[in-house]
């Protein structure tokens, strides 16, 4: 059953107050996780059909919900084109993911390099999550993952990020070269 009473305007305080209590990032995936699960399950209160949209060559939409004037605590409504996903990657900052519609196939991985150089890595595939409605992932700041919809269906999830994802420097890695390349998002 879903709790109407929170919306999107709590969770933001909530996360304010979260990051100004601690800088610790464990702690604050501790602390968002449920509070993204929350907001999550009162999906009435904040998602809109413009929220299904996708962005036909990225494969998926992204939809900024809230975003700090510094560009931290930002927060995203993400809907998956079926059977299409977005390879290894990393966020640059932390981050929770709480399954809103569908189930997703997130896909860990381990870097085995020792990161010396910024144009290469070497990715092993640690384990494979099926999140679906109610579901939450955390992943730090230099984790890696990937992401699949293989439904035949638009799938969507909340995004936490500490911050704005095309303001982190992030990456995203090729299984076969093991090239990584710097990657920005088109956002809606």
């Amino acid at each position: 059953m879903a709790n109407n009473s929170y919306d999107l305007g709590q969770y933001v305080a909530d996360l304010r107050a979260i990051a100004a209590a601690t800088s610790d990032e464990a702690e604050i995936l501790g602390r968002v996780a449920p509070l993204a699960k929350k907001l999550a399950a009162g999906k009435e209160s904040w998602l809109r059909p413009k929220h299904y949209e996708i962005d036909i060559e990225q494969g998926f939409g992204l939809h900024l919900l809230h975003e700090e004037p510094d560009h931290s605590l930002a927060v995203f409504a993400i809907a998956w084109a079926p059977h299409d996903g977005f390879g290894p990657h990393d966020h640059g900052t932390w981050t929770v993911v709480a399954g809103v519609e569908g189930v997703e196939r997130n896909v860990k991985y381990n870097r085995l390099d020792d990161r010396a150089r910024s144009d290469h890595a070497t990715l092993a595939e640690r384990c494979t999550i099926l999140a679906g409605a109610g579901d939450v992932i955390c992943i730090r700041a230099k984790g890696i993952h990937a992401v699949w919809n293989d439904s035949d269906h638009v799938t969507i999830s909340l995004h936490t990020y500490g911050r704005h994802i095309n303001y982190t420097g992030r990456s995203s890695f090729d299984l076969e070269t093991n090239k990584v390349k710097p990657v920005v998002v088109a956002i809606r």
